[in-house]
């Protein structure tokens, strides 16, 4: 089985980017939830740093995530700063992380958010400038939403269901990089349909003619065979 590691940024005492009535420590969690239950649905195992509002460091999500020991492992931000658009950040030699890196991006690009790129960024020891990326042993991104302090760009996460559709684009970006074929879940109505139509072809008789005769005899005696063969047989 795979296994999916999801950061969620900031939380309880740290709130992260706050403006225009959101705060991005709410925002991230929103987003990782709902990555995580899509990755359930399609059989993932998925870890995650924390599933409420809660003081959460960096460090201890580190170590929480080395010690889950993934396949993949993803942190959820949101920006700030007057800027537009998606930002991921993988590490900067590339590999797998780049790759999964790519693979979210499309996906968010493709629910309508404007693109800042992959980036890399470097201490000055030269080494990733992001913990995450530096000291998790998995593969791994960084995945900054979108701006909170930027009224329009906000406006692709500003509802619940919004946060909902962000996180499942993660999530197909995510099973992408698994190898793992992203199915729509099925609604309500959908599944009535196919339980009414199960129950309808249960319901349904299918009658079978086997051959035509110009004597009785004949016909009584194709008859006589079918029965003995466990099948109902009539002569009209």
């Amino acid at each position: 089985m795979s296994k999916i590691f999801i950061g969620v940024g900031h939380g309880g005492n740290d709130n992260g980017a706050v403006a225009n009535g959101f705060k991005e420590d709410e925002l991230n969690l929103s987003i990782a939830l709902a990555l995580g239950d899509e990755l359930k649905r399609h059989g993932v195992e998925v870890g995650i740093s924390r599933e409420k509002d809660e003081t959460d460091p960096l460090s201890d999500e580190i170590k929480e995530c080395n010690a889950f020991a993934p396949d993949y492992a993803v942190e959820i931000h949101n920006n700030a700063g007057g800027g537009d658009g998606v930002e991921i950040y993988h590490h900067f030699g590339g590999g797998k992380g780049k790759t999964l890196a790519q693979n979210i991006l499309n996906e968010i690009m493709a629910i309508g958010q404007n693109s800042r790129g992959l980036k890399t960024k470097k201490n000055s020891a030269g080494k990733d400038y992001y913990g995450w990326l530096r000291e998790t042993k998995a593969p791994a991104c960084l995945v900054e939403c979108a701006f909170v302090d930027n009224k329009k760009d906000i406006a692709i996460i500003d509802t619940a269901a919004k946060q909902k559709k962000m996180g499942i684009a993660i999530a197909k970006g995510v099973l992408k990089t698994l190898g793992i074929k992203w199915t729509a879940e099925k609604t309500a109505t959908q599944d009535k349909t196919a339980t009414q139509d199960k129950k309808d072809n249960e319901q349904k008789i299918y009658r079978v003619q086997v051959g035509a005769f110009s004597k009785l005899e004949n016909a009584e005696a194709l008859a006589k065979k079918l029965k003995a063969a466990g099948f109902e047989a009539q002569v009209v």
